[in-house]
């Protein structure tokens, strides 16, 4: 077995789906292997607004963030392989990837060689990081 169990770092964007393709095609090799895919929102803090409008833009970013996850968990529902999604938040993205694979026992992360944030760089900050930091084996995609 490849692994045990599979962290997908997940964005929506066309790097993560080929991500979420390679995780799938990892899993399908044996229905042992787990997959907990991950969303990460960055909820702004904005001062000097009312408080209804700030729990407004965070249910929004938190909305969307579930959409996000529904679209992922929905492609590996064609999987026998037990698949988990979970929404968090914060604004160091890599600390937090790195963190829910250690709480969460995963030994393989799966993710896109650039996200959302438009970083024209072979490599983007987060998945640099992660591969610098990681205690486990790092597959990023392109």
């Amino acid at each position: 077995m490849i692994c045990s169990k599979i962290l997908l770092a997940y964005d929506e964007s066309e790097i993560a789906g080929r991500a979420l393709e390679k995780a799938a095609e990892i899993a399908k090799t044996d229905a042992a292997i787990e997959v907990d895919i991950i969303h990460i929102i960055d909820i702004p803090i904005i001062s000097g607004i009312d408080q209804f409008v700030a729990k407004s833009i965070a249910d929004n970013f938190n909305k969307h963030g579930e959409e996000v996850l529904d679209k992922a968990k929905s492609y590996m529902k064609n999987f026998p392989n037990k698949c988990e999604t979970f929404l968090l938040e914060g604004k160091a993205t890599p600390s937090i990837i790195l963190g829910h694979c250690k709480e969460h026992k995963c030994d393989l992360i799966i993710m896109g060689s650039r996200g959302l944030s438009g970083i024209k760089e072979l490599l983007g900050s987060v998945s640099h990081t992660v591969i610098q930091q990681s205690f486990v084996p790092v597959m990023i995609v392109k």
